[in-house]
């Protein structure tokens, strides 16, 4: 479970981690390991989120969701496939945050 404020978690099962092959440098071991993990969430169908959250989200990260509602977050920065997952959550819980303060600040 991932826990994005005192009264906000997504649970596990929301989230999909698929790895991939990691571009760009880093020697022949980056060409044989799947290192790079796209963090997959879709918005419009989680059970854990308010439809203004939905709406929020979508709003605030529109580049960052498909047709579908799907977000995508992907992270290569380091050459183990964990790391990168657990980068890649961090991320997804940054992001939410900053849509949260800023629906704050709009309401202020």
């Amino acid at each position: 479970m991932i826990r994005i404020s005192d009264n906000l978690f997504i649970p596990d099962g929301e989230l999909s981690f698929v790895a991939s092959a990691s571009g760009g440098p880093g020697g022949q071991n980056v060409n044989c390991v799947n290192t790079r993990v796209t963090l997959l969430f879709n918005v419009d169908e989680s059970p854990s989120l308010s439809d203004d959250q939905k709406m929020r989200i979508r709003e605030g990260l529109s580049t960052r969701i498909n047709k579908d509602g799907v977000l995508r977050i992907t992270c290569q920065d380091s050459r183990s496939q964990w790391a990168n997952r657990e980068r890649a959550a961090g991320r997804l819980v940054r992001l939410l945050k900053e849509i949260g303060r800023a629906a704050c600040r709009e309401r202020v």
